[in-house]
């Protein structure tokens, strides 16, 4: 094998940086197997008992309230997920802010808005794959098709809700290198995308 092959295989079995746009939940914005872009300060981290994606919003009102409980009055933008810790952990993050943009807080019952450049991020990649959690790529991608975890696969853990979509997604598409978890179904379906490159 020429080393220009092997090194077309290495690149691509690595997943690049791939841009998106990160959602915000309770007007926080989440970060999920991808990194932010804007500069930050790092908080604290927050740590939360075993919880299970399958309970997706349940899970994650449970670790804004943990930060409530072990930073009391913090103020913070953002949560980030790392991979590797099944959601029982997170890096609390404030971003810097424009010092002449002016500060005003919400009215009750009115959303709390959220300058649109908090939410760009940078997907982590892992086994080939660029995952799309609570985030839409920002970039061009052609969507190959839908999928989801099968019905008779169990398992609840965060790691093994990963491996079995992306099996199911490199099965069903084998060109795909981005798979875009629908929001609201718990992390069970997905869109398998191909990122233009």
């Amino acid at each position: 094998m020429t080393l220009a092959v092997l090194t077309a295989l290495i690149v691509s079995a690595i997943a690049q940086k791939v841009p998106g746009t990160a959602n915000v939940i309770n007007g926080k914005v989440v970060f999920i197997e991808a990194n932010p872009n804007p500069q930050f300060r790092h908080i604290g981290t927050v740590k939360c008992g075993l919880m299970f994606p399958d309970v997706f919003e349940k899970m994650m009102e449970h670790m804004m309230k943990q930060v409530e409980k072990q930073h009391t009055g913090v103020e913070y933008d953002a949560l980030i997920f790392r991979p590797g810790t099944g959601f029982c952990k997170a890096d609390i993050i404030q971003f810097y802010k424009d010092p002449k943009a002016k500060k005003r807080k919400p009215k009750k019952g009115e959303e709390i808005s959220i300058d649109p450049s908090y939410q760009m991020s940078q997907t982590v990649g892992r086994g080939g794959f660029n995952l799309f959690i609570e985030n839409n790529p920002s970039t061009e991608y052609q969507l190959l098709g839908k999928v989801e975890v099968p019905q008779n696969f169990r398992s609840r853990e965060y790691e093994d809700i990963i491996k079995e979509m992306t099996r199911v997604a490199k099965d069903a598409y084998p060109d795909a290198n981005g798979v875009v978890f629908t929001s609201g179904t718990d992390m069970r379906k997905a869109n398998v995308i191909k990122l233009k490159e």
